[in-house]
């Protein structure tokens, strides 16, 4: 399964500081050609750069993040739901988007398999330690049930895929709709493929759009990061 559609991708170049904004108009582009926005959805396919810049000014002042010229998970997940679904799905409960972090990279891979098969959407990845915006937009080689669970309730997560393709907006990584192997994704030496934990610690604000109070950064620090459909 990919959702990539070629038409859909411009890289961020010349704007570098524009990797989410630019995710979050090729995602939605992407969800707009394949006509998976479901109710609400709102956006009008373009690759635009007044676009991208317009996204990326937008998410600065609904980011969580101190300083700095690009944007963070939550401004990410904002843009997303935002210029998707409309200031409704900005809220927690009524988002189409949000962020979350897991401890282990196999459980969050396999998340989000289930979440491209369920929602028929790409999936954001937070790349070079939580420093970079990249794309999953589908898996190949995909063995077992993923949605197979336990007497309890649980996924098993005993399923296993054999890669994913993989999309980086920034034209110098020369990673467009690329398949790339689970275990290159998660053991190379190239930073700039390889899926590892967050470790960015600019993002001191707490997330206004979510109950209760905490540093934005203090959720996804060490962990696996991902903007991941939730329906």
């Amino acid at each position: 399964m990919n959702l990539f559609v070629a038409s859909g991708f411009r890289h961020q170049d010349p704007n570098m500081s524009a990797c989410t904004a630019t995710s979050v108009r090729s995602m939605l582009n992407f969800i707009a050609t394949r006509a998976t926005g479901g109710e609400g959805f709102m956006w009008t396919p373009t690759v635009s750069g007044s676009m991208r810049d317009r996204i990326l000014a937008w998410q600065r002042s609904h980011d969580t993040l101190v300083g700095g010229r690009g944007s963070d998970p939550h401004g990410w997940r904002n843009a997303l739901n935002y210029y998707g679904w409309g200031a409704g799905a900005l809220v927690a409960g009524a988002r189409v988007y949000d962020d979350f972090a897991f401890r282990t990279f196999d459980l969050a891979m396999k998340v989000a398999v289930r979440a491209i098969i369920l929602t028929g959407k790409p999936v954001g990845m937070l790349g070079w330690r939580g420093a970079h915006a990249q794309m999953i937009t589908g898996y190949y080689g995909l063995v077992g049930d993923p949605f197979a669970k336990d007497p309890t309730g649980r996924y098993r997560n005993a399923f296993s895929v054999a890669g994913f393709y993989v999309t980086d907006p920034l034209r110098r990584s020369k990673v467009v709709n690329r398949a790339i192997r689970f275990t290159t994704l998660r053991d190379t030496t190239n930073y700039r493929i390889r899926f590892q934990r967050y470790y960015e610690t600019d993002s001191r604000y707490d997330d206004p759009y979510t109950p209760g109070y905490r540093r934005s950064r203090d959720e996804w620090y060490r962990r696996f990061v991902m903007i991941l459909p939730v329906r």
